[in-house]
């Protein structure tokens, strides 16, 4: 898949997760708008979406905007920062926390004060091993934690950079189970490299057909994380860090991944033969979950993500209301939109087999050129918005 589409992707996901309020720490520095003053001397101070009540130590306006300092956390107790030591743009919280002073980390600071981030003294000294030997996918990956509030580990922050890796799943598959036949495996091993090499195949794009494949992969997702782990245990060097980086990387999707109040978001990615072609499929579903906890057919989206051997890079875009089906295919192949329309009455007699109406077929070219962001409706889902 594409990296740059995969960090729209995630860029535009980040109201997946709703962000919990800030859990806040002695010596912690937050960006705060004081809403209201009180009587009794504490304040009303708005951090991102979020507004508590705090002791101050040093006088406020009502409406102003100020650099604090966490004195205690319970009652909370802010100072605002010296003046001399006011963090008020990217170099300042550069230098406070001892960041690499390149334009790469400023950018990520920014992001960070623009968006509202609570600046912790433990997770800056991780962003500053991070990024003194690391580059643009790190930084990426650093947003990633934050935009889908994930804790800030070493592990979870691996499986973010690994999934920008700019190899296809599939290659990356095949190439690490070349790797272990040189070792003549045995045991955990072996079974890796088998594993390794079974792709499933997509005979047909009927929902039910997608539910199942789906369920399958989200079933295996554990035994293979398992698998995987007792591999990297037992593999020497190189090849133990070839296992490790696919790891991470299925991680990563596994962590994205949400279950709430019976609506399910599922990304994952998974290589496929489509006839002839092997291509890796990257797919998000967001639907009701039924009470016997089966994916609802009748009511969801589904994004596919994928590379055919003629049209490329694509996204099929379906939305699903009460088993009536619209269509938007994302590519920018010429007359792209005339074999959508050959094949338009091959595939509505096709779901219609399996019960469903096909309402639209809609073609759209990838990009808008002004901001370099994919043309993919945001997500809804009774009246909430999730923006891909």
């Amino acid at each position: 898949m594409n990296v740059q589409w995969l960090r729209t992707l995630f860029q535009d996901a980040q109201t997946i997760r709703l962000p919990k309020a800030p859990t806040l720490q002695v010596g912690d520095i937050i960006y705060g708008k004081i809403e209201k003053i009180n009587e009794d001397r504490t304040a009303l101070v708005r951090i991102g979406s979020h507004t508590l009540t705090a002791e101050l130590q040093s006088p406020v306006k009502e409406g102003g905007a100020y650099t604090f300092h966490v004195q205690k956390t319970s009652p909370l107790e802010l100072k605002i920062l010296q003046h001399t030591a006011k963090l008020t743009d990217e170099e300042s919280v550069s230098r406070y926390f001892r960041l690499p002073m390149n334009e790469r980390t400023k950018a990520l600071v920014r992001w960070m004060m623009d968006e509202s981030f609570t600046f912790k003294k433990h997770d800056m000294s991780l962003i500053r091993q991070w990024l003194q030997t690391g580059g643009e996918k790190e930084a990426q990956a650093i947003k990633w934690l934050f935009m889908h509030d994930l804790p800030l580990r070493d592990d979870i922050f691996r499986a973010f950079v690994a999934l920008q890796d700019d190899r296809p799943l599939y290659e990356q598959q095949l190439t690490l189970a070349m790797m272990i036949d040189r070792f003549h495996p045995k045991g955990t091993l072996a079974k890796l490299s088998s594993y390794l090499r079974h792709m499933p195949t997509l005979s047909s794009f009927s929902p039910e057909h997608i539910q199942q494949l789906l369920e399958e992969t989200m079933k295996q997702q554990d035994e293979w994380l398992v698998l995987l782990q007792t591999a990297a245990e037992e593999a020497p060097g190189e090849l133990r860090a070839e296992i490790i980086s696919l790891l991470d990387r299925v991680k990563a999707y596994q962590l994205l991944s949400t279950n709430n109040d019976s609506l399910q978001h599922i990304f994952t990615q998974f290589p496929l033969f489509i006839g002839t072609h092997t291509t890796d499929v990257t797919i998000q579903w967001r639907g009701k979950q039924r009470e016997n906890g089966k994916m609802d057919t009748d009511y969801c989206r589904i994004l596919f993500y994928l590379t055919l051997a003629t049209l490329k890079e694509t996204i099929v875009d379906v939305h699903i209301q009460q088993r009536i089906v619209h269509i938007s295919i994302i590519n920018d192949t010429p007359r792209v939109e005339l074999y959508a329309s050959a094949l338009e009455p091959s595939l509505k007699e096709k779901l219609a087999e399996h019960g469903y109406t096909l309402s639209s077929i809609s073609v759209k070219t990838p990009m808008n050129k002004r901001s370099d962001r994919l043309l993919v409706e945001p997500f809804s889902y009774k009246g909430v918005d999730y923006r891909i």
